[in-house]
């Protein structure tokens, strides 16, 4: 009964890793083996959900992709097909019967059965002819097709069928959803005679879907179809009418993005959504609607989570193998190890005579028996040699004490000094984190006692003003160097802020290793409030006289037209038979000119008030850049006239981009218009636009009169003028302003001049 007892109690103690190395051997090998098991699979795993996440995220912005481009082409033949058919002679001609009419409307129907009703319109809204005779003689004055359909080409987005609901065959019985395409129709002399429409049944972008289903698994993709304000005009029947404009996917689109994301839907599920934005083609501008693919994250990782579930099962298995054989290497290492530990144990319980076996080979082990012979040799001569070192200690420990009562006779010297100045005395470590000594003056500056600072060395640190703090490093490493010397603030206990000079030096053993810090900080509130004084009254000064001049520039400015408009009205009011109609309105042109002038003169003030007192708007929205900068370049070219050519450059596609178009007129307009005024005659001015790293890039250049040197650093300041301008009109307020709209855009702007040869302008803005 004892021995059955016995043998459990064993095996326990051999696999009990507190007692067995081969134990602990074996489960380290199986906790490595584990351990690499799991990283293995989760990085494998991880590395095929990425490369699976980007193939089904580039395949969804693929399907996307071929949607709206088939949508928009599609959308251009319907286009075409109305402006066509507006031009056939028979509708065109008033004198061609309806019947006529009617079997050629008829006829388009037949080739595009998608169109579920054409009609032709007279000028007053009523309907004269109509496919299937439907609608003839209804009143669709009021229609939003005829409307926009007089003027020009109209194309009008999905909307449920409203005058033909009730006639159209609807085996389904869903809503009957159509688009609606009108064009006005002229008669041979070019006369206005009425309008033609065709409503395009939605379902045609269903059969688009379809067409395109075979790229799609069907029970694991759904492919949407969104107005430009989010609502669903195509998709998942549970979310069509339904608003989606807060998803991340839409919001990118709606920016002419096209891409994938990974983002949670309205139904609280995971998706990969691919999406893109329809954009038109050709001379279709396109209703901007966006087209979304999504899949469920969880179905498109599900290879990838079976295959990372394989390889930890594998990785298990050998890890339990690899243990076994562990337990078996380990048991092999140990037993000379058993050996070298029980002569050990003699060796702790006093007995200096035994005999530790030595091992041969090389192995760790050998080395092992042999080092501890060694060190029991080597313990027997420390002894001695011990016993002599503790007698000289004590001598040393006689030298130190009477060296010790030396240094607190100098210590008293040196504190009647430090306490009785102005300065704060102060020594630390060497790194900053503990106070050794600071004299009374410390509490007078800062208001904290010597020994708040004693229990917390930070709180010197901790009362710096925060805007101060980078000039003073906590480690002490500028001391360390012996190069500090620093003026800043500091905020009083009391909250007033106390401007010092703090000097530091290191103090450094005899090894040249510094150990100690000390130093002498100074109170120079009073000197700096002094020379903040003498510098607000030189601002004030400068600023004074740049109002002074600015009013006498305005006076002459608001001067000049105000003497243009008062005599020429002078010369209008004269007898009516003294003046021709030519010279009154040449007058009334010079009039206008002047009150023009007055209005720029007067909204550069207010612009400029606005922006120094923070109130200047920024709304960014999207923007044809080139178009923008062609079209302000002709419209400056005609107001300078002949005298000056303006010559715009943009070799790249600069596309769309996001800016505050009024801001954005100020800036270049301003900037132009410097470099016709200080130009000579028939000079050129060079506008180049560009993109760099995200980035628009506007560069202006003239062969003007250029810009001093020494007045390019106040260029930007409001109400200045350049030394050079002469008696050349200007209110010095031009460049504030552009300097403003520039950084309400976040960008920057610099300038190259040369006095005779010419200035640019460089301004480069992000495009967002």
């Amino acid at each position: 009964m004892s021995a059955n007892f016995i043998i459990p109690r064993r095996l326990a103690a051999i696999l009990n890793p507190r007692h067995s190395i081969r134990a602990r051997f074996g489960l380290i090998i199986a906790a490595i083996a584990l351990i690499f098991s799991l990283l293995a699979s989760l990085t494998i795993g991880q590395t095929a959900i990425q490369q699976i996440e980007q193939d089904a995220g580039q395949n969804l912005a693929d399907l996307s992709y071929q949607m709206a481009n088939r949508l928009d082409r599609g959308m251009f033949e319907r286009y075409r097909d109305i402006q066509i058919a507006a031009t056939i002679e028979t509708i065109r001609d008033p004198n061609s019967s309806n019947t006529a009419k009617r079997l050629l409307l008829e006829k388009l129907q037949n080739t595009y059965p998608a169109y579920s009703w054409i009609g032709l319109a007279d000028p007053q809204g009523t309907v004269e002819v109509s496919t299937g005779e439907l609608l003839e003689g209804a009143d669709v004055s009021e229609r939003p097709w005829f409307i926009s359909g007089k003027l020009n080409t109209f194309v009008g987005d999905v909307h449920e069928a409203v005058l033909l609901a009730s006639l159209l065959p609807n085996p389904t019985q869903n809503t009957l959803r159509f688009l609606d395409f009108a064009a006005p129709v002229d008669d041979l002399q070019g006369n206005f005679v009425g309008v033609l429409a065709a409503h395009l049944n939605w379902t045609w972008a269903e059969d688009l879907r379809n067409a395109l289903s075979r790229n799609l698994r069907s029970r694991e993709q759904d492919l949407l179809v969104l107005r430009q304000d989010g609502v669903v005009l195509l998709g998942p029947a549970e979310l069509v009418d339904q608003k989606l404009n807060n998803l991340k996917s839409f919001q990118a689109a709606s920016l002419s993005k096209t891409g994938y994301l990974n983002e949670v839907w309205a139904d609280h599920q995971s998706y990969i959504t691919g999406f893109t934005s329809s954009s038109g083609y050709r001379d279709y501008e396109g209703l901007n609607w966006i087209v979304l693919v999504r899949q469920r994250t969880n179905l498109a990782f599900a290879p990838a989570q079976q295959l990372q579930l394989q390889i930890l099962t594998w990785n298990l298995g050998l890890g339990g193998l690899f243990a076994v054989l562990g337990w078996f290497i380990a048991d092999y290492i140990t037993q000379p190890i058993w050996a070298i530990a029980t002569a050990a144990n003699q060796i702790r319980r006093g007995d200096s005579n035994v005999f530790i076996p030595t091992l041969r080979g090389q192995d760790e082990i050998a080395n092992f028996s042999r080092s501890l012979n060694r060190l029991v040799y080597d313990l027997t001569q420390k002894e001695g040699e011990l016993k002599l070192s503790n007698e000289r200690l004590q001598q040393e420990l006689a030298e130190r004490r009477q060296i010790e009562k030396s240094l607190r006779l100098s210590e008293e010297k040196f504190r009647q000094l430090a306490e009785n100045i102005d300065e704060a005395f102060w020594i630390c470590s060497a790194d900053g984190t503990e106070v050794i000594y600071v004299s009374p003056a410390y509490e007078q500056i800062c208001g904290y006692s010597c020994e708040m600072a004693y229990q917390n060395p930070r709180i010197w640190y901790d009362s710096i003003h925060p805007d101060d703090r980078n000039k003073v490093t906590p480690d002490f490493s500028r001391e360390a160097l012996g190069n500090y010397d620093e003026e800043y603030r500091l905020i009083h206990r009391n909250g007033s802020i106390v401007w010092i000079r703090d000097q530091a030096f290191p103090v450094c053993d005899e090894q040249g290793q510094v150990y100690r810090v000390v130093g002498i900080t100074e109170n120079i509130t009073e000197r700096k409030q002094a020379a903040e004084t003498r510098l607000q009254l030189e601002q004030e000064r400068e600023l004074s006289e740049l109002k002074s001049h600015f009013i006498a520039i305005a006076s002459h400015e608001l001067r000049t037209p105000l003497s243009v408009i008062s005599m020429s009205l002078d010369l209008l009011q004269q007898p009516s038979e003294n003046i021709t109609e030519e010279k009154k309105q040449r007058y009334c042109d010079r009039i206008d000119n002047a009150v023009k002038r007055l209005t720029q003169i007067l909204d550069d003030i207010l612009l400029v008030a606005r922006a120094e007192a923070g109130k200047l708007e920024f709304f960014p929205s999207p923007l044809d850049l080139v178009q923008f900068c062609h079209d302000l370049t002709e419209e400056i070219q005609m107001n300078a006239g002949s005298q000056h050519s303006l010559v715009f450059v943009c070799q790249e596609q600069i596309g769309q981009v996001c800016m505050d178009q009024n801001l954005l007129n100020h800036l270049l307009t301003n900037l132009l218009l410097n470099a016709v005024k200080y130009s000579p005659e028939g000079g050129e001015i060079h506008f180049e636009l560009s993109r760099q790293q995200g980035n628009a890039i506007f560069q202006i250049r003239d062969q003007g009169i250029g810009i001093p040197e020494a007045d390019q650093a106040r260029l930007f300041t409001a109400f200045y003028r350049c030394s050079n301008t002469g008696k050349l009109p200007g209110t010095g307020l031009g460049l504030a302003i552009v300097k403003e709209a520039v950084e309400l855009h976040g960008g920057t702007i610099s300038v190259s001049s040369l006095v005779s040869k010419g200035t640019t302008f460089t301004v480069s803005i992000p495009i967002l």
